[in-house]
């Protein structure tokens, strides 16, 4: 299978910094996350960030497919954060920044309010570069479209019928009068089964 790599737009390339900005803030997160001890959460969002280097992978130094499916995992973990969140909240013996409270439960605290946060804000950074990718390619497509595909229409399908050329020459349009040479079927019809 052949995959065809979407030009970056000017927009995304201006994005670059702002996504690997996001990612040194997760990737600052996964550190947060062992400290307090959160081993699974620290190594699920360490996966992620993984996946968001790949978008920084591509030819042009932003790979637009990998930015979807970068968004669309962030975005997975950013809800499963949400609710590891409430959880916490639910079983901890201190309320949010409790005065009194160690150092560790602030820590724990911030980590798991800004988790989610960072991960929807990195997740709609990555989407907004492949959603602009994708127009920015349509539009080239759509410039630098040769005869071949005149006949093709949005999305490959047809587009409007061609004349034939027989008709081009007659002078005649499509849906004009009937061709005097065309005759119906003329042969008997059978049923499969009878004999």
């Amino acid at each position: 299978m052949v995959e065809i790599e979407m030009p970056p737009s000017n927009y995304a390339i201006r994005m670059r910094p702002w996504f690997i900005a996001t990612l040194v803030m997760l990737m600052v997160i996964v550190v947060g996350k062992f400290i307090i001890s959160d081993f699974w959460g620290a190594v699920s969002l360490f996966f992620v960030v993984l996946m968001g280097i790949l978008v920084l992978s591509g030819e042009h130094g932003i790979s637009a497919t990998n930015a979807l499916f970068y968004s669309v995992m962030a975005m997975i973990s950013g809800i499963f954060d949400v609710i590891s969140c409430m959880l916490y909240f639910q079983h901890s013996k201190y309320k949010a920044y409790e005065h009194g409270a160690p150092n560790i439960v602030i820590l724990a605290q911030t980590i798991f309010i800004i988790s989610p946060i960072a991960l929807f804000i990195s997740a709609a950074v990555s989407y907004s570069i492949f959603s602009d990718c994708q127009q920015h390619s349509e539009e080239l497509l759509g410039m630098h479209r040769g005869p071949v595909f005149d006949d093709i229409g949005p999305y490959g399908i047809g587009g409007p019928p061609r004349q034939r050329p027989q008709q081009q020459q007659q002078g005649r349009q499509v849906g004009g009068p009937p061709d005097r040479n065309w005759q119906a079927f003329q042969g008997q019809g059978h049923q499969l089964g009878n004999t």
